[in-house]
């Protein structure tokens, strides 16, 4: 179960991680540049790993965590 959380945390720190520095880019552009041109391209990378960020969310929604289930009723903290 830890595996497959941690592969869903870093499934979604890559895209945001991508998002966030893109954001910080198309800033910084349209500031000392005005490259309109440029802006759009970064803005479609950062709407491109949004779309990832969804399908990671919809996949882990899609997720049976049976055992995370079982361990709750048992009173389990794991």
């Amino acid at each position: 179960m830890d595996g497959e959380k941690n592969r869903f945390v870093h499934d979604l720190r890559n895209p945001l991680n991508t998002i966030s520095i893109n954001a910080e880019l198309g800033k910084l552009t349209l500031e000392r540049t005005g490259d309109i041109r440029k802006a759009i391209s970064i803005f479609e990378t950062i709407l491109a790993e949004c779309q990832q960020c969804s399908q990671v969310l919809e996949t882990l929604h899609n997720t049976r965590f049976t055992r995370a289930l079982d361990s709750n009723s048992e009173g389990g903290d794991k």
